[in-house]
């Protein structure tokens, strides 16, 4: 069981009532926040698919007493900023201070499906988004008590922007050795502005044939290619050990989370995928026993 680093579940497209049913467990093995990605797209095969994350955290904040949410990540591009902070800032007033806005400019293929255009600059998009999210965040919106804003950040560059400049960082896709290296790179632009940035990571849990069809979905998409290089992976079979934990290992999948809880991450989210809800509670329960 990991005793430093927090555990969180990541979970996309679920149902209202599991996203519920899943808080309610959470809160029962021990782990500390639900996140859910904003999936929203348009499907090769035509139709419109991803349920709101926002209508289903809330419904799990009123469902449960201490388990934290987030949205991680909203595809911010995609959205208007104000209306991004004042559902951010609901959220958060109606948890009493659970709810963790994560905002990233997802990438260009989702944008293309959607018929949206993509920032010329993602880097400089997100510079002034985190201007004026950040100042909502704290000053901006007329009730609450503000609320964490934290980056989806693949590259360098931004990990270092989202450190300087929000509560800090969501990363996905990493090695122990490369994780370490990025909390580094996290502490110490965090640390030149005055800020101690949050580390989360994602890290999948789910049988190898999962495991594989995501990585190599992932490896199509120009910037995570580039995250991949970045580390050193260079085929599905190296990104999936290197990165993934499998659901038939479970025993070398805790060896990983204490590795990553030995790189320095402040919430490992485990991401079951590929699992029916028996198995990943299964799973999930045996991580934390």
């Amino acid at each position: 069981m990991v005793s430093l680093m927090d555990l969180g579940i990541c979970m996309r497209d679920l149902p209202v009532d599991e996203v519920v049913r899943l808080g309610k467990f959470a809160e029962d093995n021990g782990y500390a926040s639900i996140y859910l990605p904003e999936t929203g797209n348009h499907q090769p095969s035509g139709g419109l698919s991803g349920r709101s994350p926002y209508i289903s955290l809330a419904a799990m904040f009123a469902a449960t007493n201490s388990v934290k949410g987030a949205v991680g990540v909203a595809a911010g591009p995609f959205r208007s900023l104000p209306h991004l902070a004042l559902s951010a800032a609901t959220l958060n007033e109606q948890s009493e201070g659970r709810f963790t806005l994560g905002v990233g400019v997802s990438h260009r293929e989702a944008a293309s499906r959607l018929g949206i255009p993509f920032p010329s600059s993602p880097l400089r998009w997100m510079e002034i988004a985190l201007d004026e999210l950040m100042g909502q965040s704290r000053f901006g919106v007329s009730f609450g008590k503000g609320f964490e804003v934290l980056v989806g950040a693949l590259g360098p560059k931004m990990v270092e922007l989202g450190s300087a400049k929000s509560d800090g960082v969501v990363l996905n896709w990493l090695t122990p050795q490369h994780a370490a290296e990025t909390v580094k790179v996290a502490q110490e632009a965090g640390r030149s502005n005055g800020r101690t940035p949050q580390t989360v990571l994602y890290v999948r849990l789910s049988p190898s044939q999962a495991l594989e069809t995501d990585a190599v979905n992932y490896d199509a998409m120009a910037n995570y290619h580039q995250h991949f290089v970045r580390q050193g992976l260079t085929s599905t079979e190296e990104i999936v050990r290197g990165t993934c934990m499998n659901v038939n290992d479970l025993d070398r999948a805790r060896e990983q989370l204490t590795e990553y809880e030995q790189a320095g991450i402040d919430l490992v989210c485990v991401y079951p995928h590929g699992l029916s809800r028996s198995e990943y509670e299964t799973a999930l329960s045996a991580l934390t026993s």
